[in-house]
């Protein structure tokens, strides 16, 4: 009969509080949020997120606010101050307004981007001075496109007016 060698097994690791945080697709959220471990974001959030881990906003997502995490991925909008202390990444389709601060950024082709952007290992406090100041633009509403259907000023018509 063969004997089976003994096995010292080894000690199972407790499960990590926090192994997953979400704010689901379609939910509208408002406040301060804090978490442990990473957080995607598929709703909507008007506040302040912060976790010792990721933020992954989704497509569907959006964050409007400052948002404190180890890495931050934006596929979706992230409107306010950003800080991230490993990486930030905006991905095809992905906007980022406002100020941003990481060491380590990865933008791809396709995003919109409009941010104060500091890249270095460390926030300066000009930086988080002049992320304090940005404007809250949230309710102004966007420039009308040029309408197609009306015909440019003319130089002459434009030296007409003028006199």
């Amino acid at each position: 009969m063969a004997s089976t060698p003994n096995r010292t097994e080894a000690p199972q690791k407790p499960a990590k509080s926090g192994l997953g945080n979400s704010l689901a697709t379609g939910g509208q959220f408002e406040g301060k949020f804090r978490f442990v471990g990473p957080v995607i974001v598929g709703g909507q959030v008007r506040g302040d997120v912060e976790t010792d881990d990721m933020v992954l906003i989704e497509v569907s997502g959006s964050i409007e606010g400052r948002i404190r995490a180890a890495t931050v991925i934006v596929h979706g909008t992230a409107r306010g101050d950003v800080e991230a202390s490993k990486s930030l990444e905006v991905c095809t389709g992905g906007r980022l307004e406002g100020s941003a601060f990481a060491p380590s950024m990865r933008v791809e082709e396709r995003t919109f981007v409009s941010a104060d952007i500091l890249i270095a290992p460390e926030r300066s406090v000009a930086h988080i001075n002049r992320a304090a100041s940005v404007p809250d633009l949230s309710n102004v509403a966007p420039l009308a496109p040029a309408r197609a259907d009306v015909p440019a000023a003319s130089a002459d018509s434009a030296r007409t007016a003028a006199g």
